[in-house]
């Protein structure tokens, strides 16, 4: 549950609950090590397919100007760390405890050279907050990893934020899940910058209203799915976009996964390895350079629990080059209409194209099996041919 406060400057103490912790208050207007005082996000994309408007990512904005708010330094024992007040902590140094959340405010962590390791639980956990912003000190490299059990297992990912998570920084990120999922935000996750690795024993990086990507190298080795948004029960939700960065995903299950919208505006994602590559039930790819390999379908469009008609793939651009294991499995799958009017296409695939709505091709270059097409032919379920307009 989020509480919604007046933030006043001057008036917000720094609240510590923790034993043996050394922290030092260093409440200035400005502290060099915390970076900018003002952190600002905004996506507001309107995903189409066709011509009608399927539905909208999120629209996140955050201005918070940190140097209203106090700063802490904090060095970790093992007692771990609970925030109750908003405002910037600095922290360094190791912990086998939790480092937990619980404020009505905006809170900042700045993880400048920490180890948190957690022997209870999540080792980074939000139970409330205005906003967290999860900051990768420069040149700094940290570490953050789970319990294998715990007393709630709702609690499922190693860094677990019940509102929203917004990740930044240029430092490095080497988060290891060994109970299920690597990070998770219950809300909106944001992921701006930083060198993030993600090894995980189920999903790599979960957003459930919404997993947004604008920057940022990240390297993913999942057994479950690589990166997804999973709310299946709010209509306008459980969406994924990606418009930056530089994404590799190694992954036993789905690469790239959302329950209702996924957008790709720009970036470089590398799939290494997956059951099935790209999948929600309405897909746009506007740019970026996609590879992909995988051993069921590449880019599907499939019904969820929510979205059970109008599904669609549509590419208007990007270059993608898309490897499909042998067998029963197809480079670009639609349970529903499929529309291509830009970017480049190299598929290696016995099954290039399978649609069960109406297939257009308008423009882009597109080579199956080492040969250029001009025409879509369809791959029909029970491995006959049929087309749709453009078809073959």
């Amino acid at each position: 549950m989020k509480h919604r406060k007046k933030i006043v400057a001057g008036l917000l103490a720094s609240v510590l609950v923790f034993a043996g912790c050394a922290a030092t208050d260093t409440s200035s207007s400005q502290d060099s090590t915390v970076g900018s005082t003002t952190t600002t996000a905004t996506a507001d994309t309107t995903v189409t397919s066709g011509t009608t408007t399927t539905a909208e990512t999120t629209a996140f904005t955050v201005d918070v100007d940190w140097s209203s708010l106090p700063t802490t330094d904090v060095t970790l024992t093992d007692d771990g760390l609970v925030i109750t007040e908003a405002g910037t902590y600095v922290l360094t140094g190791s912990t086998t405890g939790q480092v937990r959340v619980d404020t009505d405010g905006y809170v900042r962590i700045i993880l400048d050279g920490a180890t948190i390791a957690s022997s209870e639980g999540a080792a980074i956990q939000v139970d409330n907050a205005e906003l967290t912003v999860l900051e990768l000190a420069d040149g700094s490299v940290n570490t953050v990893s789970d319990a294998a059990t715990r007393s709630d297992e709702e609690i499922d990912g190693a860094i677990y934020s019940s509102d929203d998570l917004y990740i930044t920084g240029s430092g490095t990120l080497n988060v290891t899940a060994s109970f299920a999922d690597g990070i998770v935000g219950k809300d909106d996750l944001w992921i701006g910058s930083g060198t993030i690795n993600v090894t995980s024993v189920d999903d790599g990086i979960r957003g459930k209203d919404s997993l947004t990507v604008s920057g940022g190298t990240i390297t993913i080795d999942a057994t479950g799915d690589g990166m997804k948004s999973s709310n299946d029960t709010d209509l306008g939700k459980g969406q994924l976009t990606i418009t930056g960065g530089e994404i590799t995903i190694t992954t036993g299950d789905d690469a790239i996964k959302a329950e209702q919208v996924l957008q790709i505006t720009g970036g470089t994602i590398d799939i290494v390895s997956s059951v099935e590559g790209i999948e929600a039930p309405v897909i746009v790819i506007d740019g970026g350079d996609i590879s992909l390999n995988a051993s069921d379908d590449g880019i599907n469009a499939s019904a969820s629990e929510i979205v059970t008609d109008g599904l669609s793939i549509t590419i208007n651009g990007g270059n993608l080059t898309i490897v499909m294991g042998a067998g029963d499995t197809d480079a670009i799958d639609s349970n529903g209409d499929l529309t291509i009017t830009g970017g480049t296409l190299n598929i290696t695939a016995q099954s290039p194209f399978d649609y069960d709505g109406t297939g257009t091709l308008t423009g882009g270059t597109i080579t199956v099996n080492g040969q250029q097409v001009t025409e879509l032919s369809n791959q029909m379920m029970g491995g006959g041919r049929g087309g749709g307009p453009g078809g073959r």
